[in-house]
């Protein structure tokens, strides 16, 4: 308790002493820090400046935050060591180049789970409500990915397509990406498109579809699910090889202890936009692995 004490102590001193005055430019030796900007870069920037100061803090040097446009630039800058500590998308993870042997920290926890699943959503008026449905549409469809680098968006959902046999180029006249998540929602709520893909907090007895949520708000229970992927892990906290495993602990240490105090909880919202974190390991990623296997670009 006395280190999770500690810990919040200074990240609220820090973040009173940097609306005060404006922090120096950081040291060439400064650790980057990379986030994605997953809903718009307003959002991102917070999240950036809010992680690299919990690492800060938990390593006790000067950090830098980094926004990167999308998944797959994030993947790059970890495996060209560009970065030293990034929260990425799974997908992403499993783009890193092997060689340079990322080190895995923890996942996140969002509602209670460290696992999310992708779901094929469609609008409240459609009749396709399952894959053999799909299978069966004879109708020219219009489907709305995120985009090609996101997991719940595009990569997850086609992969079910193709393992039910349904092939995209074949069953789909338009194949457009929105570029978020609630652009899908809210194209397909007002039925431009046929379908679309976002993810699914995997909460039991519960099948909403939680990507669209913000975009949609109670409108988003008359959507239609379509079909639901297996669970996959939630996003996970890597650092690059050259991270001594002293840092990677402090940072894992800093993000379990944060996890049991409600103020330790905003920060991890504002860092990691979640609850909580959870153990992680390479093995975990198999059912996104398969996915990838089915998964025709």
């Amino acid at each position: 308790m006395r280190r999770l004490s500690t810990l919040i102590s200074a990240l609220i001193s820090f973040t009173a002493a940097a609306q005060e005055t404006k922090a120096p430019p950081p040291a060439q030796s400064a650790v980057l820090v990379g986030v994605v900007a997953a809903v718009n870069d307003e959002i991102a920037a917070k999240q950036a400046e809010a992680l690299a100061r919990f690492v800060a803090i938990a390593v006790k040097e000067t950090t830098l935050p980094r926004v990167f446009p999308d998944q797959e630039a994030l993947a790059l800058a970890v495996s060209k060591g560009e970065v030293d500590v990034a929260l990425m998308g799974p997908l992403a993870y499993l783009r890193v180049d092997p060689r340079s042997k990322t080190q895995l920290m923890f996942r996140t926890v969002r509602q209670g789970k460290s696992t999310y699943r992708s779901v094929l959503f469609a609008p409240p008026s459609s009749k396709l409500t399952s894959l053999d449905a799909l299978k069966k549409n004879k109708k020219p469809l219009k489907v709305a990915w995120v985009e090609t680098s996101s997991a719940t968006g595009y990569v997850i959902p086609k992969a079910l397509l193709l393992q039910a046999g349904i092939n995209p180029a074949q069953s789909f006249e338009v194949q457009d990406f929105l570029g978020s998540h609630g652009a899908v929602c809210k194209a397909v709520m007002e039925g431009k498109y046929d379908l679309g893909a976002t993810f699914s907090d995997p909460v039991v007895n519960d099948s909403k579809v939680s990507g669209c949520v913000n975009a949609l708000g109670n409108r988003v229970d008359t959507l239609k699910i379509v079909a639901m992927s297996s669970e996959v892990p939630n996003d996970v906290m890597v650092s690059a090889p050259k991270f001594s495993k002293g840092k990677v602990d402090a940072i894992i240490a800093a993000a379990k202890s944060a996890s049991t105090s409600a103020d330790g909880k905003k920060w991890l919202q504002a860092a990691l936009l979640a609850e909580g974190v959870a153990d992680v390991k390479d093995e975990d990623f198999a059912p996104l692995r398969k996915a990838l296997d089915a998964f025709v670009p």
